[in-house]
């Protein structure tokens, strides 16, 4: 599984989204429809998939999908 698909299933799981609206360009607010707890939740679900912490810095730079993946490859 790469890293998109791990990002991907957690989305989806997390927050009910079908794997198949989530792409690597989706804008997490206006695309899947993210609010701020929807951000609070994914950000602690990826601290435990990929064993990271993740800055509350730079929680505020993620706005599509692709941001995730380049910060879990920053930090992974």
């Amino acid at each position: 599984m790469n890293i998109f698909e791990q990002v991907q299933k957690v989305i989806s799981t997390e927050l009910n989204i079908p794997k198949e609206k989530i792409k690597e360009d989706s804008h997490l607010f206006d695309d899947l429809n993210f609010d701020s707890l929807d951000s609070v939740e994914v950000v602690l679900a990826f601290e435990n998939e990929f064993d990271i912490e993740i800055a509350d810095d730079d929680i505020d730079d993620i706005k599509t999908v692709k941001d995730l993946i380049a910060l879990v490859n920053d930090l992974a």
